[in-house]
């Protein structure tokens, strides 16, 4: 019977006031569980003892035991600085019942073409839009093979002058996105859109 552990990490901001589009975060792992609900009720533990005041959010990333697979991660849950689950990602090589990434359900699909997100990096969070989201299940049985991996395309706003992982666009694991932490100025926002509507599909 496979087994898995479960690594809590928490990511911190380390800013006093930290200022869109980017700002520096860390990371520090919490401990080890042997289940996901534990590892919940960990970060529940934290947020109760802790507050949630620096805290930008958690991971929790799962490890088959005793399996040869280097780094590499079964599956990755994001939650909220409150606590609150955000999304989920597998990894298709390590599940039985998968095999090959062949869509997500629409509804997992946590944010849209358009929609303004956070992502992480090993030591920042940059301030960043959706251009693509990952194919629906729909799509997928549609086309008849699936377009691209479990991955967002996203904008960040120096696009102009930005050269990422494909030039004017990052591409993003869903568990490395999160909702905007603070309020975003007028004129920054202002700017996002107008590069959205630039490099757009």
């Amino acid at each position: 019977m496979e087994n898995s552990i479960y690594k809590l990490i928490k990511i911190r901001y380390t800013d006093d006031k930290p200022q869109y589009p980017d700002f520096e975060i860390s990371y520090t792992t919490l401990g080890y569980f042997s289940s996901v609900a534990n590892a919940e009720q960990a970060i529940k533990n934290e947020i109760e003892e802790c507050g949630n005041s620096y805290t930008f959010g958690f991971l929790i990333k799962e490890y088959v035991i005793d399996l040869i697979i280097g780094q590499a991660t079964k599956s990755e849950r994001n939650y909220l600085y409150d606590g609150s689950f955000w999304n989920e990602v597998y990894n298709p090589y390590l599940r039985e019942d998968w095999g090959e990434f062949c869509g997500r359900p629409e509804e997992k699909i946590r944010f849209k073409p358009g929609d303004i997100v956070l992502h992480t990096y090993p030591l920042l969070a940059v301030l960043q839009i959706i251009k693509r989201t990952p194919p629906t299940i729909e799509q997928v049985n549609r086309i008849g093979y699936c377009p691209n991996d479990d991955m967002y395309f996203t904008i960040p706003d120096n696009a102009t002058s930005y050269k990422g992982d494909w030039g004017t666009q990052d591409h993003a694991d869903g568990v490395n996105l999160f909702p905007p932490r603070f309020p975003i100025g007028d004129e920054l926002l202002k700017k996002l859109k107008e590069v959205y509507e630039k490099y757009k599909d």
